[in-house]
């Protein structure tokens, strides 16, 4: 894209709610609101209060109780959710824009005046808690939470964003009501209106609605001295095959330059069908029905990681075949990278082809403080990208911090 193909208005009030108006040419109007909230805002004894908040915050207001409010939003055809993740949380209300008022006005309604009854707090934190469990139950997620661990440590990100089981279990409602009074502040809101809507109505409703609420100090966590544990977690279950994740650090969200290298790469290494792992792991030796990678760009100290499920007896050969692939990447031909570039830039794309993807993508990231422009300067800075300066950046992490997990079956 050479020019930016929408019209935003970006509006903040005085109390420091950022909003940003996007008309499309759609039959729907979508209001996504982004805050900062989950793991690396929880501290220990709090792990997991923002996935609670947010399984919780839907469950009922002050004026109606959870059914009635839900099946009030399906009378307009529309539905709403929210959730959290390791350093966001969103509410997302999605519907048609001819009644894209009455829509505005249940989900202020919720924003405002959850009612966090006492046993919906306490049916949600179950839920969380049995969910927690199961995680376990998939290999693979069991694999990949251990690598976390042997990587973050005790840093919050080393935890499901679900929480923590002992967490949990002590936690109560007033816990989750004075989360919600410390997060759901106007100073740390972004909120997207995309689609259908009259622009000048909207913004007097938000206006009145929200401009006048006091804020509360809030900030994003500064950037602190993290170092990876570089440990190798190997545990034992009754599963048949062996499974594996092995990675080391990468650069964060906001090391601009260098995550979309890092997205570039990962893609090469085993972001597709025929990515190198693939290749290499199944289609060439047949050690593997699934296998892959991940790089998890974070606000903060993030990861670049390899997966794998394969039978026990090539543990070694398969962490080997990861270790060398890695290194590989520094050998990466120029024709190799740039069909990595297109493949990057086309999954790129997709973000902008719906008016829910788009209020995703501009709210997030004028929240986390790269601004809603930012996905235009990505592409500006995949298209520039060269192989020597995504080599060179490669090889400042290549390898630094390498952690592994594992899960093993039972002999």
């Amino acid at each position: 894209m050479d020019e930016k193909p929408f019209h935003v208005e970006k509006r903040t009030f005085k109390n420091g709610l950022t909003i940003l108006f996007i008309p499309r040419e759609s039959e729907l109007v979508v209001f996504h609101l982004v805050l900062g909230l989950g793991n690396i805002f929880e501290g220990e004894g709090e792990r997991g209060v923002s996935a609670l908040l947010q399984e919780t915050l839907l469950k009922g207001t002050k004026r109606q109780s959870g059914v009635d409010f839900s099946r009030e939003i399906e009378r307009f055809g529309a539905t709403i959710q929210s959730s959290s993740n390791y350093f966001t949380g969103k509410v997302v209300m999605e519907g048609p824009g001819e009644v894209a008022e009455d829509l505005l006005a249940l989900f202020l309604e919720a924003i405002k005046t959850p009612a966090f009854l006492p046993e919906e707090v306490e049916k949600e934190k179950r839920f969380l808690i049995d969910l927690l469990r199961s995680l376990d139950d998939d290999p693979l997620k069991a694999a990949m939470l251990r690598f976390k661990r042997a990587f973050f440590g005790r840093h919050p990100y080393a935890f499901p964003t679900l929480g923590e089981m002992q967490s949990l279990e002590r936690m109560t409602r007033e816990q989750v009501v004075s989360w919600y009074e410390r997060t759901f502040v106007p100073n740390n809101m972004v909120l997207a209106v995309v689609g259908k809507f009259n622009k000048n109505r909207i913004e007097r409703i938000l206006e009145r609605e929200l401009g006048s609420i006091i804020p509360r100090e809030f900030a994003f966590p500064s950037r602190n001295h993290f170092f990876p544990a570089s440990l190798k977690i190997v545990d034992c279950k009754e599963v048949r095959d062996s499974w594996v994740v092995l990675g080391f650090r990468a650069p964060g969200i906001l090391e601009t330059k260098a995550r979309v290298a890092f997205d570039v790469l990962n893609n090469v290494l085993g972001g597709g069908m025929y990515s190198r792992l693939f290749v290499k792991i199944r289609e060439n030796r047949g050690l593997s029905y699934q296998v892959g990678s991940v790089y998890m760009p974070l606000l903060g100290p993030s990861f670049i990681c390899a997966y794998c499920g394969f039978a026990p007896c090539y543990f070694d050969t398969v962490v080997g075949i990861l270790r060398e692939e890695f290194r590989n990447l520094l050998n990466l031909s120029e024709e190799e990278f740039n069909e990595a570039k297109a493949y990057t830039r086309g999954m790129f794309l997709h973000g902008f082809e719906s008016v829910a993807s788009l209020a995703s993508l501009f709210a997030f990231y004028e929240r986390i403080g790269l601004g809603w422009e930012f996905p235009f300067q990505y592409e500006a800075m995949l298209r520039d990208l060269s192989l020597d300066e995504a080599k060179a950046i490669y090889r400042k992490f290549v390898g630094h911090g390498e952690s592994l997990g594992a899960i093993m079956p039972v002999v």
